[in-house]
């Protein structure tokens, strides 16, 4: 009973954190990211690494087309400079993730997807951390805002890329459990009025790369979903709850778990403490 309170009463949802990471993130050294700012070193690090992350997720997402990428404090950083930096109307559907609109208060929050404005949208969506149609992303017809925040936490599928995407975001901390570190990726088709800028002068955490090529040439986005797998469906069976395709998530319809309802009556519980390491 006591840890059905903790699934019940925890609003947070984080990911675990695996030794095997921690000990990789360890042997990284700040030092090693002593540039000065001018001298290219940050700029080519940076475009090695965005090389080798267009390869290591296309089995999960098609990157074709867009050709900016810039390093990023989380996937939080990129919705904060997209939220800085659009001023057209937007939209984002029931239980979606909240802090863009904690930012502006200006999205407008539907069950079915305005013609006229901008849509955010999470995939996997962040009211339960299960994928997103296909079929449903294949008939939005609407400029796209799209965060990937939970891939990395998830088995590989290939997910459809709205034809009028204009940025996807993307996220170590949630799958790999770098809540701290923060560190991110967000890919754009045009430059971005907010970070392009910043970019030319060299201004973005250095660590940031060197974190997410030691993640990529050591990891497949699916790791630490095949490894926690297993525990999250024991931890589903023991309290009647449903896994999502996040392995650290489950979702109920059960009315004890009416507080955490994110979208109609299906309830997002975080398995995190509940896991061992």
């Amino acid at each position: 009973m006591l840890m059905k309170k903790l699934l019940k009463n925890n609003p947070y949802v984080q990911s675990p954190t695996w030794p095997a990471v921690e000990r990789l993130i360890a042997d990284i050294s700040i030092a090693d990211t002593y540039y000065q700012r001018g001298d290219k070193r940050a700029t080519q690090d940076l475009e090695r690494v965005v090389h080798k992350h267009r390869a290591w997720i296309a089995s999960c997402v098609d990157l074709t087309g867009f050709d900016y990428c810039y390093a990023t404090a989380g996937a939080t950083e990129a919705l904060n400079a997209w939220r800085l930096s659009d001023s057209r109307p937007w939209q984002m559907l029931e239980g979606d993730y909240q802090w863009p609109n904690m930012l502006t208060g200006d999205g407008e929050v539907v069950n079915a997807i305005v013609d006229d404005k901008v849509l955010y949208i999470s995939n996997p969506q962040c009211a339960t951390g299960n994928f997103v149609s296909n079929d449903f992303l294949e008939d939005v017809d609407v400029p796209v805002i799209l965060d990937c925040a939970y891939l990395g936490a998830t088995p590989n599928k290939k997910i459809t890329v709205p034809k009028n995407t204009e940025q996807i975001m993307f996220s170590f901390s949630k799958g790999w459990g770098l809540i701290g570190q923060r560190c991110g990726l967000v890919y754009t088709k045009e430059p971005h009025p907010v970070l392009d800028p910043l970019q030319k002068v060299e201004c973005w955490n250095y660590s940031i790369p060197k974190i997410v090529e030691a993640i990529i040439d050591n990891f497949e986005p699916d790791t630490m979903y095949n490894h926690f797998r297993s525990t999250q469906l024991e931890l589903c069976n023991k309290y009647n709850v449903t896994p999502s395709d996040t392995y650290f998530i489950a979702t109920s319809t059960d009315d004890y778990y009416e507080i955490r309802r994110r979208n109609r009556k299906e309830a997002r519980l975080c398995l995190t403490p509940l896991i061992k390491k």
